[in-house]
C-alpha cells in the first residue's frame, strides 16, 4: 500500500509561524514579568524603620519625599514591599487605627534582612492636598501584608511633622482682649479665645444699679459665637475671704458676630443689638 506523502508547508510559512510563536511567548513572558514588577510582595519580615531625618515639600499637585534611610532590623528573611507615605491627620499619630488623607506614595519595593536603601528621594510625585482645615502631617513606613485598609499595606513606622499645617484661610481668630462700645463707657467684654473656643465676661449692671458680671463660652462656628449669660452670687467680696459662689441662673443668650478680628457686632437679650470693638490703651 502506498503511503500519502504529508504536504510539506512553505520554508516561509513555517518561519512567520515560528516568530509568531516566539512573540507570544515573550509578550506573555513580559507580561509576567510586569505584573512581579509592579504587584506589591507580601511580607516575610516585618522590623523595618526610618533611620535618620525624613521630610517632604510640595508645590501645588506635585510633591518630593525624602528619608536619609530606611533599614531592614530583622535577623533574616525579606520584607514585604514597602512604600513611604505621607498623609494628613487631625491630630500626631500616636499608633494603632487611624483616618485622614493620604497625600502622597513613594514605592520603595522589598528589602533584604540586614540591608537598607539609604539616601531616599521620590523624586517630584503626584500631590493630593487635603480639604482646608489644620493637620498635622505624618510621614508613613509601610509594608504590604494584604491587610484590609491602605491598599494592603500597615504601618511599621512613622514620624509626625512639625508645625501643624493649615489648609486654605486660616481659621478665624478673634482678638483677645478687653472690649467695648466707646458710647457705652462702664461697660465692657473681656474677650479670650484659644482652640476654638471663645469666653467672654460681661461687665455690666443688674436692673438694680447693681454691679453684675456674666460669664459665656462656647466654640466660634465661622466668624459667630452664640452663648448662655450664666450669673453666680454670694461670693467673696474684695477684701474678704474666699466662699464658693452659688449660680443664679442666667440671663438668656449673647450671640456675637465677628466683620474682622478686631469687629462685632453683638446680640443681647431684650433687643439690643450694638457694635463692638478692642479698647485701644
Amino acid at each position: 500500500m502506498r503511503r500519502s506523502r504529508p504536504a510539506l508547508l512553505p520554508s516561509s510559512l513555517l518561519l512567520r509561524s515560528a516568530r509568531v510563536s516566539r512573540f507570544a511567548f515573550i509578550t506573555s513572558l513580559c507580561a509576567v514579568m510586569a505584573f512581579a514588577l509592579w504587584a506589591p510582595m507580601r511580607a516575610e519580615a516585618s522590623n523595618v524603620q526610618f533611620v535618620g531625618s525624613v521630610a517632604y515639600v510640595h508645590i501645588g499637585q506635585l510633591a518630593v519625599l525624602t528619608a536619609d534611610k530606611v533599614e531592614n532590623f530583622d535577623a533574616s528573611g525579606v520584607s514585604g514591599t514597602l512604600r513611604m507615605e505621607l498623609w494628613a491627620l487631625a491630630a500626631p499619630y500616636t499608633g494603632g487605627a487611624f483616618s485622614g488623607y493620604r497625600l502622597a506614595v513613594y514605592s520603595l519595593g522589598q528589602l533584604n534582612a540586614g540591608y537598607y536603601f539609604a539616601d531616599l528621594n521620590s523624586g517630584e510625585i503626584p500631590y493630593g492636598a487635603p480639604p482646608n482645615g489644620t493637620y498635622t502631617y505624618v510621614m508613613f513606613l509601610t509594608e504590604f501584608t494584604g491587610a484590609s485598609f491602605d491598599d494592603g499595606y500597615v504601618v511599621r513606622n512613622w514620624l509626625n511633622t512639625l508645625p501643624t499645617v493649615v489648609v486654605g484661610p486660616p481659621p478665624f481668630s478673634p482678638q483677645v482682649g478687653l472690649w467695648w462700645n466707646p458710647n457705652e463707657s462702664g461697660s465692657g467684654y473681656a474677650l479670650d479665645f484659644k482652640h476654638g473656643v471663645l469666653v467672654v465676661t460681661v461687665y455690666s449692671y443688674a436692673p438694680t444699679g447693681a454691679a453684675q458680671w456674666y460669664i459665656a463660652s462656647g466654640p466660634v462656628n465661622g466668624s459667630t459665637f452664640t452663648g448662655t449669660l450664666i450669673k453666680a452670687v454670694n461670693g467673696q467680696c474684695i477684701s474678704c475671704a474666699y466662699q464658693v459662689p452659688v449660680s443664679n441662673g442666667n440671663d438668656g443668650t449673647m450671640t456675637i458676630v465677628f466683620s474682622s478680628p478686631t469687629a462685632a457686632t453683638m446680640y443681647l437679650p431684650g433687643g439690643r443689638v450694638i457694635p463692638i470693638q478692642p479698647q485701644a490703651f
